[in-house]
């Protein structure tokens, strides 16, 4: 049976699918194009928070390490934005480590996480992965783990999040006026609290 225009059913039927097709593989090419973009960008910001933060490492109180809420504390950046959600980027995770006199960045922005790598070659190649948020309960399967910090001040935890040992310092450093290198010597400005945390991580470009 044909309609009014001379067109059968399953000719109709036939083009409605081929354009849905159509759609489907232009919505997945705009979409491929655009994840390629902010991956791009991801691995720039890093290239970038590199350089900022050993750049000017020799003013940050541990020499060896700069966080990026350190950096944006003492003006050497205003922050960095995930390209996936625009939100802020880690600024407890996202650092820069000295090893053998050279950079080695990290970069976590929503789940997204560029991991301990040196950013001042290539940064095109460099990996990204997805991460699942810390958690205190181990998950089926491969997981990676780390002991995280905290402390008590009139009962109640002082920061949002559990920081890893060095940027914990940092913020009691600064919060308290005092001048650790270390949790274990921090007793008279709050009642420092351990937990160790877990999450997935799995390998994208």
């Amino acid at each position: 049976m044909k309609n009014s225009k001379g067109i059968g059913k399953f000719e109709l039927l036939t083009m409605i699918v081929i354009g849905t097709i159509a759609i489907v593989l232009i919505l997945w090419y705009f979409i491929g194009v655009a994840n390629r973009e902010r991956y791009t960008t991801l691995r720039k910001n890093a290239s970038s928070l590199s350089q900022t933060i050993s750049t000017n490492i020799n003013s940050f109180p541990n020499t060896e390490i700069g966080y990026l809420g350190e950096a944006i504390r003492y003006g050497y950046i205003t922050g960095v934005s995930s390209p996936f959600s625009g939100k802020s980027c880690s600024q407890s995770e996202s650092k820069v480590e000295m090893i053998d006199a050279k950079p080695i960045v990290t970069l976590r922005c929503d789940n997204f996480l560029i991991d301990k790598v040196d950013a001042s070659k290539d940064y095109e190649t460099l990996p990204i992965y997805k991460v699942s948020e810390w958690s205190t309960t181990k998950p089926k399967g491969k997981s990676e783990s780390r002991t995280l910090y905290n402390c008590l001040d009139g009962g109640k935890e002082q920061y949002p999040e559990y920081t890893e040992e060095a940027y914990f310092v940092s913020l009691v450093n600064n919060d308290y006026g005092s001048n650790h290198f270390n949790a274990a010597t921090i007793r008279n400005e709050c009642k420092v609290v351990s937990k160790t945390f877990y999450r997935t991580k799995t390998l994208l470009k």
